[in-house]
């Protein structure tokens, strides 16, 4: 079981890596307890090298199938190049009213993408992205993994 996740996800990164309008692509495998903690702050850092291009930036979010909660609150927090900090709260939807499953789900693995900015306007520089859970636990169970995806806009 392991061992496919880890294929698959390296599939994943292979082809994502191939994407010419991708500016950053970074997936954090959970340890083997799937327990995102809440003290478990990701940081993603990347570079804008063209402020004349609009960009999307995408959370990413790998589950066990049939998860629990049907939404996740996120809190998420873009530094720019100049020190200012954006603050974002996201409730990341995991299934719809009826309990379906809103992530690509194959087998008991779900791999669902949101949306954090869409045709964004990037300063040239480094950006630093920070996301946390804002579960009401200690830790968010069921969690394969975490990502962001930085694109020049098509």
């Amino acid at each position: 079981m392991k061992a496919k996740i880890i294929v698959s996800y390296l599939v994943i990164f292979l082809l994502l890596s191939c994407n010419s309008s991708s500016v950053y692509s970074n997936f954090d495998l959970q340890p083997e307890s799937k327990q995102w903690k809440q003290s478990d702050v990701k940081t993603f850092e990347f570079t804008i090298d063209d402020e004349a291009q609009l960009y999307d930036i995408v959370f990413k979010f790998s589950h066990v199938y049939d998860y629990q909660f049907a939404s996740v609150p996120i809190d998420v927090t873009i530094e720019n190049p100049a020190g200012e900090k954006e603050k974002i709260t996201i409730d990341l939807k995991i299934k719809d009213a009826s309990g379906k499953e809103l992530g690509d789900c194959s087998g008991d693995i779900c791999d669902l993408t949101l949306a954090i900015k869409n045709k964004a306007k990037l300063q040239k520089g480094k950006y630093s992205i920070t996301i946390k859970n804002n579960f009401k636990g200690i830790y968010l169970p069921n969690v394969i993994g975490l990502g962001l995806d930085v694109d020049k806009t098509k």
